[in-house]
């Protein structure tokens, strides 16, 4: 039989597991904080980058929609949420000519919910490949033409390049894939409006004079002079044609700025909690480290006795620090990678704000990063006690309490 030697590692998973509620309880502490540390900031990460990529790629300065539909746009665009509705598409012509009106592009939004197109909720968009600015820029690859019968997907739906897309009984052919935005463009199907409109007809989504179906469009995205403040350029709109074709008006500035000011609230939650929890957790251990010590004074003396130093003793309670906290932060890691990763998109949709989902190798670094930070609140935590142990002899105690 081979004898296990009695080193201070040793001595100290023993003592751990003779106190299993007192070390499961400081460990759930670390791992709390693990937990939210390293989940909070996956999350914040995910948000920012969804908002970086939101904001250098949305070239739109202001989208017209009819009065009442700026929530629901916002809505499709940033979480993919499924809405239908209509303005006159001769509106687009008198706004192509307005002062500062650089480039202005028309879209068709279609919801498919209820249709047994699809096993989820996807929005259909219709635009103009022509005049478009808005959805180009997020296509994968070169894609020259978008031909009829052709369609760009979000980077969620299924269907891979050269496969068949069938949409309300209608089948179309997926051209191109977009690259993932983070924003509900990831869960939306796009088609020329030609297209859009005869799906309608063909699906029976339409009902009475169809010859007039192509009459109407959703919303006009509208890129701006750089000479021309966007707003001022929306008011003279606003003012020209809210009246006869009753307009609302989206500033993606605006719309950007309440995502910011979301996600800072969101960010300094998450800081203030953890920096909260980690305090807690070094306090809580100080005190119990400390109450230990005193506990533990007649087992000390006996260790000494038996030939052990003051710097063994030291290291004995290092060791059961460490294995508190590492232990705990390994847990608290494992919690979040159940929890977040598999309910990521449930998550952000709750949240509504759009996202982008971080590449492994900055996944591994950040659970590293907090193993490390979360693990080390247990040999900080007992510092005092080491330093107490190893300053003081504590061998006359054993007399004491003789």
């Amino acid at each position: 039989m081979t004898e296990r030697a009695f080193t201070p590692g040793v001595l100290a998973r023993a003592n751990l597991r003779r106190r299993p509620f007192r070390s499961a309880g400081l460990a759930g502490l670390v791992a709390l904080f693990t937990f939210v540390l390293f989940g909070g900031t996956i999350l914040n990460e995910n948000l920012s980058r969804g908002l970086d990529s939101l904001a250098g790629r949305l070239g739109a300065d202001l989208l017209i929609v009819p009065y009442g539909y700026e929530k629901e746009t916002q809505a499709a665009l940033l979480r993919g949420e499924p809405s239908t509705f209509y303005l006159k598409a001769d509106l687009l012509d008198k706004v192509r000519g307005a002062p500062g009106v650089v480039q202005a592009s028309p879209q068709f939004f279609l919801a498919s919910l209820n249709a047994s197109c699809c096993t989820a909720q996807v929005q259909i968009i219709g635009y103009d490949p022509e005049s478009d600015f808005l959805i180009r820029p997020w296509t994968r690859g070169n894609l020259a033409a978008l031909e009829k019968g052709q369609v760009v997907v979000g980077s969620r739906i299924i269907p891979a390049v050269g496969e068949e897309l069938t949409l309300f009984g209608v089948g179309f052919a997926v051209a191109a894939k977009m690259e993932a935005t983070g924003m509900g463009f990831d869960t939306s199907v796009f088609m020329s409006l030609d297209d859009v409109y005869e799906l309608m007809v063909k699906g029976g989504l339409a009902e009475g004079d169809l010859s007039q179906i192509n009459a109407f469009i959703s919303s006009i995205a509208l890129k701006t002079s750089p000479d021309f403040a966007p707003r001022d350029v929306g008011n003279e709109l606003m003012r020209r044609h809210a009246l006869d074709y009753n307009l609302d008006l989206v500033l993606t500035k605006n719309l950007l700025s309440d995502i910011s000011v979301s996600l800072k609230n969101f960010s300094s939650f998450i800081w203030v909690l953890a920096a909260f929890l980690w305090l807690l957790a070094m306090i809580v251990m100080s005190v119990v480290f400390s109450v230990a010590l005193n506990e533990r004074q007649r087992e000390f003396s006996l260790l000494r006795i038996l030939g052990a130093t003051r710097g063994w003793l030291g290291r004995l309670i290092l060791h059961e620090a460490s294995y508190i906290g590492f232990g705990g932060a390994a847990l608290g890691l494992a919690g979040a990678a159940v929890i977040i990763f598999p309910f990521s998109t449930l998550i952000f949709q709750s949240i509504g704000l759009p996202h982008l989902r971080l590449s492994g190798l900055t996944v591994l670094a950040y659970g590293l990063a907090a193993f490390i930070l979360a693990g080390a609140a247990g040999p900080l935590a007992s510092l005092y006690s080491v330093l107490s142990i190893t300053r003081f002899d504590i061998y006359p105690t054993l007399r004491e309490g003789e």
